[in-house]
């Protein structure tokens, strides 16, 4: 169902921190990425708790991320976010 869909997105964009964090990370194939360590430091915040928002963003599907050795860099995954909220627009301009 679409509203569990946007209930998930606007939960993980409920945060503060998630959407500084999503306003630093570049779309994919960017070339500006951070690892978490970089991250962390710019947010301010430990390494487990910004382990938990890039959970959260990455079960909303808001965020992905590629592994290069032992590092993760993380990305927006743009076009979804995109998609969501003009789906939810869309859904509310119906009603």
């Amino acid at each position: 169902m679409e509203t569990d869909r946007y209930g998930t997105v606007f939960k993980a964009l409920s945060e503060p921190v998630r959407l500084r964090l999503l306003s630093m990370l570049p779309k994919r194939h960017q070339k500006r990425t951070f690892c978490v360590c970089e991250l962390a430091e710019r947010l301010a915040i430990s390494q487990p708790c910004l382990s938990h928002h890039l959970t959260v963003l990455k079960t909303a599907g808001l965020v992905g991320f590629e592994k290069d050795g032992c590092s993760a860099f993380y990305y927006v995954e743009h076009d979804r976010l995109v998609e969501c909220l003009d789906g939810f627009r869309k859904t509310m301009e119906e009603r």
